[in-house]
């Protein structure tokens, strides 16, 4: 977009940085970022060092580097064509310029910014344009400022790249854990990968950041690792369990702790783990923890488990109707189920449809960490 403004033809009288007394154009000068300072009506009333030698090492084409051309006419014939869908990145990144510089021009705005980038044949390179408004009464109402920030970019592309090696690893550990449970009892494993893809859906109409839902998936979907110690005659048996039999199962949370506490994930995986049937009210169990003890996380996994678990067949009975699961989300909202957490469920649970059902529970594919990052 810089390139473009420096290679149209000029259109107004020469100019130059003695518009400024010598004490200014020493400063700005002395600035790396490529400056043109702009009259109320877009001129370019002068420009900086660093302006002159971009213009000199690119290969730009207007006379006197600028000075004296409007800064809006040239941008004006790609700005034209920003509100096209299929117009080219340069198009719209003019037509946002040209609607902030007038914003600060006409004092609407005190202030403009706007990444952009400004690749070369050799090289990737990308800038940060700021328009800020010059002191009132002068010819000079505006200064446009173009940084270089292309070591910046490369740095966060570097690190977001390694964010998601390392999420993928993760990833990838748990996949294993879950495969691992799977081969022992197949109905742990395909409630747990519906319950992830439930949290994931409540996370998303929650505004949860991707992150954050991406170490959610990763809870919920072992969220019942702790089952594995649980005998498969008392995992799987028709009918009511006696005391000591349910004490067992309900042991499973804690056990889920234990397992997962040595592996350091950068989020609280374990927590999440140990506090799904955790309730706000302190009913629930292993800790008896309530309301904000309890962390967003677990909450979320707890309503999706529920829910889960009511309409979904169990090897000793079959699943129950949609209407009941909402029913008992509704009875317990507030008290013991997060109020917000029921709002956002059953927002996205009134549109599950039976294939969305099974196709979560038999063929939710792999957690890809590139679609958090």
């Amino acid at each position: 977009m810089f390139t473009a403004i420096t290679r149209q033809p000029a259109s107004g009288p020469a100019n130059s940085m003695q518009a400024l007394s010598a004490d200014s154009r020493s400063v700005i000068d002395a600035l790396t970022a490529h400056i043109a300072l702009i009259d109320g009506e877009g001129e370019i009333v002068a420009v900086n060092l660093a302006w002159r030698r971009f213009y000199d090492g690119n290969g730009c084409c207007l006379p006197n580097y600028g000075v004296g051309c409007n800064y809006l006419a040239l941008l004006a014939p790609l700005a034209a064509l920003s509100d096209n869908p299929a117009a080219p990145e340069d198009s719209r990144i003019a037509g946002a310029v040209v609607a902030g510089l007038r914003s600060v021009l006409t004092g609407t705005s005190e202030r403009f910014q706007l990444e952009y980038p400004c690749h070369a044949p050799q090289e990737r390179r990308w800038f940060l344009l700021t328009v800020t408004p010059f002191a009132p009464g002068h010819r000079i109402r505006a200064v446009v400022s173009h940084e270089n920030i292309t070591a910046l970019k490369l740095a966060e592309e570097r690190t977001r790249q390694q964010a998601q090696r390392v999420a993928g690893s993760f990833a990838s550990t748990v996949e294993s854990i879950a495969l691992a449970i799977e081969k022992r009892d197949p109905y742990t494993a395909g409630h747990q990968r519906q319950v992830a893809a439930l949290a994931s859906e409540i996370g998303r109409v929650m505004g949860l950041d991707p992150e954050r839902r991406f170490a959610l998936h990763l809870g919920a979907s072992i969220h019942d690792i702790g089952k594995i110690s649980v005998p498969a005659e008392i995992l799987n048996r028709p009918g009511l369990l006696s005391e000591p039999e349910y004490a067992i199962i309900r042991q499973h949370a804690q056990t889920g702790h234990e397992i997962l506490r040595g592996i350091d994930f950068p989020w609280p995986i374990a927590d999440m783990v140990r506090q799904h049937h955790e309730r706000l009210d302190g009913s629930g169990y292993p800790q008896g923890l309530r309301a904000d003890e309890i962390c967003l996380e677990a909450r979320i996994i707890a309503v999706a488990d529920v829910f889960d678990a009511i309409i979904s067949h169990r090897p000793y009975r079959p699943g129950r109707a949609l209407q009941e699961a909402l029913d008992e989300l509704q009875r317990g909202r507030g008290t013991i189920y997060d109020a917000a957490v029921v709002d956002a469920g059953l927002h996205f649970f009134a549109e599950v449809t039976p294939e969305w059902h099974r196709q979560h529970r038999e063929n939710i594919p792999a957690i890809d960490p590139l679609a958090h990052f």
